[in-house]
């Protein structure tokens, strides 16, 4: 074998051995971190059908790139000037579905306007699931929303569950740099610091997706609410959202609901209320 050849080989190896130790030593001594798969699951269309046929609703979709469309849930209000609520779901296989229900029990019998798009890779949406992507894409499906529906940006109030919460972060933090700024802006058990990876036989040895949520919130103008279960069982507890509400200091309200687990938040009465109120309050 030529000496060009194997020094070629040697440091084609030397580079491979070197990607795959950077991310073993960050796991071993980097400090530790939350690391969750992503849970993109294919949406079946007849089950896409059925949640669009509930009262009100209606099928949406929004072009974030040429041959990237996502799909969502609409449900339109009853006047020109009712306020609309967009929600940035979590990591959940079945995104439209459980933002609908949260949607339902937040708005109950008012007027308002409710939607939830799916995020790349999820449901029945287009691409692949991966943060930069999803973070672009963040801010366009609200501005994108308020385009197809003709809606005044300042009508939106923007509502982040979990990793939601740190796309919804990006929206409302791109609405104020463009000047159209949101009505408000809620996390709901939102990620501070984690990460998230692709599921594969070699997912422990990539070094994942890096979400942090905190180095974010200088752009993020009040009103923001801060909404967190002592019981959070993914997030292993409230540190996370109370490090949110800390660094938002004086442009957030916090509220901790004490034995109130992470999924548990979205269906939760007092949650619902305190978010209901807290959106009439900005609606006025």
């Amino acid at each position: 074998m030529p000496s060009r050849r194997r020094a070629g080989l040697a440091i084609l190896l030397g580079v491979v051995l070197l990607m795959t130790a950077i991310p073993i030593f960050q796991r071993v001594f980097g400090r530790t971190r939350l690391r969750f798969p992503y849970l993109s699951r294919p949406l079946a269309a007849e089950t896409y059908t059925r949640l669009s046929s509930r009262p009100g609703w209606a099928k949406a979709q929004l072009e974030v790139e040429s041959g990237v469309t996502l799909r969502g849930l609409v449900r339109r209000p009853g006047s020109a000037d009712a306020p609309w609520v967009l929600f940035y779901p979590g990591n959940d296989e079945s995104q439209l579905e459980r933002g609908q229900g949260f949607l339902e029990g937040l708005g109950g019998a008012t007027t308002w306007g409710l939607a939830v798009f799916a995020y790349r890779g999820y449901d029945s949406s287009d691409g692949k699931s991966e943060l930069a992507s999803l973070r672009a894409d963040a801010p366009q499906i609200f501005a994108k929303l308020c385009a197809l529906e003709n809606i005044a940006p300042s009508r939106v109030h923007l509502v982040g569950f979990s990793i939601g919460g740190h796309f919804a972060v990006h929206a409302a933090r791109g609405a104020s740099i463009s000047g159209h700024r949101a009505a408000s802006l809620t996390l709901l058990a939102s990620v501070d610091d984690i990460i998230m990876y692709h599921p594969s036989p070699w997912e422990k040895l990539t070094a994942g997706e890096d979400y942090q949520t905190r180095p974010l919130l200088a752009q993020v103008p009040a009103p923001v609410l801060v909404v967190q279960g002592t019981a959070d069982e993914a997030l292993g507890g409230a540190g996370q959202g109370r490090d949110i509400a800390k660094a938002l200091g004086d442009r957030g309200r916090y509220a901790e609901l004490a034995g109130v687990g992470h999924v548990a938040l979205l269906s939760n009465a007092p949650a619902l209320e305190l978010v209901r109120k807290f959106i009439l309050e900005r609606s006025k």
